[in-house]
C-alpha cells in the first residue's frame, strides 16, 4: 500500500532527476551511489581541491552517517587505484596548494576586516533602535568615509607632501597677508596661497633623492587621473554588484505579498517603540499595495488620463523653470559679489554659500510638495521623482559655479577661485545642513514634550542621503583645485556621524516608511555614480578644453592641463619603449585579436548565463514538485488517520 501511494506522488510522473533522494539500505545501493559520484572526473582527481569537493558532495547526500562512511570508504579506495595509474605532477600539487592557501587567506582577511569594522558598535545600536533601513544610510556614510580616506592618502602623499618639503627647503612658507579667524570659513586671505588651493603649488621639478627628480606638475596631473580612475572603478563595481543582487537576481520572484508577510520583518530591531512602529508600517505598506492593486483595476476616463498627464507635464516644466531661474539668480549673485568692494568684503564671501544652502532646503520641500500634487499611484515612484529633481538641483548649482569662474576673464587665478568657492560650500553646508537642522530637531523634540500636538521630529533618510551625495559632488569637483579638500571632508563626515547618531537616538523617531536596506543602498550608489560621472565629464572638459591661468599653479607654463602629458610624449624618440608598445598594440592583427577575444568572452558569458537560468528553472520545478509531494503525502496521512479513528469507533 505504501509503495503504491508513493508511486502516485506527483513527482513520480516527472523524469527522475537524481538518485540523491533515494534512501539505500543495501550494498548494491551504496555501490550505485558511489558509481554516480565516480562519473564526475573533477571529484575523483587525486588533489586537495577534488578531495574537498568529494567530501562536500558526500555530506550533501540525504543518507545516514553509516551509509556516507561506506560511500566515502569506497570512493577513497577507487581514488587510490586511480592515483596509482595516474600520478600528479609537482607543479599541479603546487598549483592546487596555492589555490587552497589563497582561499583560506582570503577568508582569514575577510574575517579580520569584519572584526576591525569601524563604527561596528554604533551601527548595531542604530539598527536595534531604528532598523536596517536607517542603518543603510550610516553604512553608506561609512563606505564614503573609507573611500575618501584612500583619496586623501593618495593626494597628500604625492601632491601635498612634496610641496610642503619644497616650501621647507626654501625656508618655510611666506604668507602674503596676516591670518584672520574668518579665513577658516572663507578660504581667503592667509589660505589663498597655501597648499590648501591650486595656486599654492609650484611648477618646479625637485630632487628629493639624489639623481631622482620629482616633477610636481606631472605628479599633480597623474595623481588626479589615478584618483578619478580608481574611484570610478570602485563606484561602478559596487553599483553593479549591488544592482545585480537587488534587482537582477530577484527579477524572477513575483510573490510580493508572501515576501511582505513572511520575510519583511526586521529582526535587528530590539526597541519596543520601533517594533510597534515597524508593525504599523508593515500594515500601512500592505494596505497601500492592496490599494494600488485595486486602483490599477479601475479604468480612468479619457478626461482623467488627459488631466493626469497634463498635470505631470506641467509639473516637470515648472521644476525646469525653477531650476533655470535658480541658475540665472546664482550667476547674477556671483557677478555682484565678485564686483563688490566694500569694507565687509570678508563677510560677503559667505553670502552666496549661505543663500545656496537655504535655497536648497526650501527647494527640497517644494519638490516634495509638487510630487504629492502630481498624484503618483506608487509612493516609491513619488520618492524617486523627488530624488532625481533634487539631484538636478545640485547639478545646476555646481554647473553654474564652474561656468562662472571659467568664463571670468578678470580672475588672475580662476582655479583657486573655484577651489575657494567649493571650500566655502563645504563649510557652510556643515553649519547649515548639519548644525542648523540638528538644533531645529532638538528644539522641536523638546517642544513636543510640552506640546504633544507638535510631534517628534522624524529622521528624513532621503534628505540625509542627498546631503551625502551633494558633499561627494563638491569633493570630487573641488579636488582638482584643492588637493587637501578630502582631509576637510573626512573631518566633516566624522562629525556628521557622531552628531547625527546622538540626535537620532535622543531626539528623533524612526521614519514612518520602512526603507528596504538593499534597495536603499543601491539607490544611494546609483546617485553617487551619476554625480561622479558628471564630475568626470566636467573636469575632463576643463583639463582638455579650458586654458589655465598663467599666473599661478603647477601648469602655468602650459595652455591646457593635458599638455604636460602630450608634450612629454612628443619629446620621446621613435626608438623609445613607449612608441614601440603603441605601434605594437595599434597593429590590425593585434586589434583584431582583441576584438575576437572579446566576442568569445561575451559568447561564453552569455552561454553560461543561459545555462544558469535553465538550472534555476529546473531547481524551482524540483522545489515545486517537492511541495506537491508533501501536500500529497499529508493528505494521505490525514485520510489514514481518519480511517483508523473510524475503525476504532466501530470496534
Amino acid at each position: 500500500l505504501i509503495q503504491k501511494t508513493i508511486n502516485f506522488m506527483p513527482s513520480r510522473f516527472k523524469r527522475q532527476l537524481s538518485l540523491d533522494s533515494r534512501h539505500p539500505s543495501g550494498r548494491g545501493d551504496i555501490d550505485e551511489l558511489a558509481q554516480q559520484i565516480e562519473h564526475n572526473n573533477q571529484l575523483m582527481d587525486d588533489n586537495p581541491i577534488s578531495r574537498h569537493l568529494r567530501i562536500e558532495r558526500i555530506k550533501s547526500l540525504p543518507q545516514t552517517i553509516n551509509i556516507k562512511r561506506e560511500v566515502r570508504k569506497k570512493l577513497s579506495t577507487s581514488t587510490r587505484h586511480r592515483g596509482n595509474s595516474k600520478t600528479i605532477s609537482q607543479w599541479q600539487r603546487f598549483k592546487y596548494g596555492y589555490r587552497i592557501l589563497r582561499s583560506r587567506l582570503g577568508s582569514f582577511l575577510a574575517n579580520i576586516m569584519t572584526n576591525l569594522e569601524i563604527w561596528y558598535g554604533s551601527m548595531r545600536n542604530i539598527e536595534g533602535h531604528f532598523g536596517s533601513g536607517v542603518t543603510a544610510y550610516f553604512k553608506f556614510l561609512r563606505w564614503l568615509f573609507i573611500s575618501y580616506c584612500i583619496v586623501a592618502i593618495l593626494c597628500f602623499g604625492f601632491i601635498v607632501l612634496p610641496q610642503l618639503l619644497l616650501n621647507k627647503h626654501r625656508g618655510g612658507f611666506k604668507p602674503t597677508t596676516m591670518f584672520k579667524f574668518l579665513d577658516i570659513f572663507t578660504g581667503e586671505g592667509y589660505l589663498t596661497t597655501t597648499v590648501m588651493f591650486y595656486g599654492g603649488y609650484s611648477n618646479e621639478t625637485i630632487s628629493i633623492i639624489p639623481k631622482n627628480d620629482f616633477n610636481l606638475p606631472m605628479a599633480y596631473f597623474l595623481t588626479m587621473i589615478a584618483v578619478y580612475l580608481i574611484t570610478f572603478v570602485i563606484m561602478s563595481m559596487s553599483m553593479a554588484r549591488s544592482y545585480r543582487r537587488t534587482f537582477i537576481e530577484t527579477s524572477g520572484i513575483t510573490s510580493t505579498y508572501a515576501d511582505k508577510i513572511f520575510c519583511a520583518w526586521d529582526f535587528g530591531i530590539t526597541n519596543e517603540k520601533m517594533a510597534c512602529l515597524a508593525h504599523k508600517s508593515l500594515f500601512n505598506e500592505l494596505r497601500e499595495m492592496l490599494n494600488e492593486l485595486e486602483m490599477s483595476k479601475v479604468e480612468q476616463t479619457l478626461i482623467q488620463k488627459f488631466w493626469s498627464l497634463a498635470l505631470k507635464i506641467s509639473s516637470h516644466f515648472l521644476v525646469l523653470f525653477m531650476l533655470a531661474g535658480l541658475g540665472v539668480g546664482m550667476f547674477t549673485m556671483l557677478k555682484y559679489f565678485d564686483e563688490a568692494e566694500d569694507v565687509t568684503r570678508s563677510f560677503s564671501y559667505l553670502y552666496l554659500p549661505i543663500s545656496i544652502n537655504f535655497i536648497m532646503l526650501a527647494m527640497h520641500m517644494v519638490f516634495g510638495y509638487i510630487a504629492k500634487m502630481e498624484g503618483y499611484k506608487s509612493p516609491r515612484t513619488r520618492i524617486h521623482i523627488t530624488l532625481m529633481r533634487n539631484f538636478l538641483l545640485e547639478v545646476v548649482i555646481i554647473g553654474v559655479l564652474l561656468a562662472y569662474w571659467i568664463l571670468d576673464e578678470k580672475s588672475q587665478c580662476w582655479e583657486t577661485a573655484i577651489g575657494q568657492e567649493i571650500y566655502r560650500l563645504v563649510i557652510v553646508d556643515f553649519v547649515v545642513s548639519i548644525v542648523g537642522v540638528t538644533l531645529y530637531q532638538m528644539g522641536k523634540s523638546l517642544l513636543s514634550r510640552s506640546f504633544p500636538s507638535i510631534g517628534t521630529p522624524e529622521f528624513d533618510i532621503s534628505q540625509a542621503s542627498l546631503s551625502l551625495v551633494f558633499n561627494q559632488t563638491l569633493l570630487f569637483t573641488g579636488l582638482l583645485y584643492s588637493p587637501i579638500l578630502p582631509v576637510i571632508v573626512i573631518v566633516k563626515m566624522i562629525l556628521m556621524f557622531y552628531i547625527l547618531k546622538a540626535i537620532l537616538i535622543k531626539y528623533c523617531k524612526p521614519p514612518a516608511k520602512l526603507w528596504k536596506p538593499t534597495q536603499t543602498h543601491t539607490l544611494y550608489l546609483v546617485l553617487s555614480f551619476l554625480s561622479f560621472l558628471g564630475v568626470l565629464v566636467a573636469n575632463g572638459y576643463i583639463m582638455t578644453q579650458v586654458k589655465v591661468s598663467h599666473s599661478c599653479g603647477p601648469f602655468r607654463n602650459f595652455n591646457f592641463m593635458h599638455e604636460i602629458i602630450t608634450e612629454g610624449i612628443a619629446k620621446l624618440t621613435k626608438e623609445h619603449l613607449f612608441w614601440r608598445i603603441v605601434m605594437s598594440i595599434t597593429r590590425p592583427a593585434f586589434v583584431g585579436g582583441i576584438l575576437l577575444g572579446m566576442c568569445v568572452i561575451v559568447y561564453y558569458l552569455r552561454s553560461k548565463s543561459r545555462a544558469r537560468i535553465g538550472m534555476v528553472k529546473l531547481l524551482k520545478e524540483m522545489l515545486y514538485m517537492e511541495a506537491r509531494d508533501k501536500e500529497f503525502l499529508l493528505g494521505h496521512i490525514m485520510k489514514a488517520a481518519q480511517h483508523q479513528q473510524s475503525d476504532g469507533h466501530t470496534e
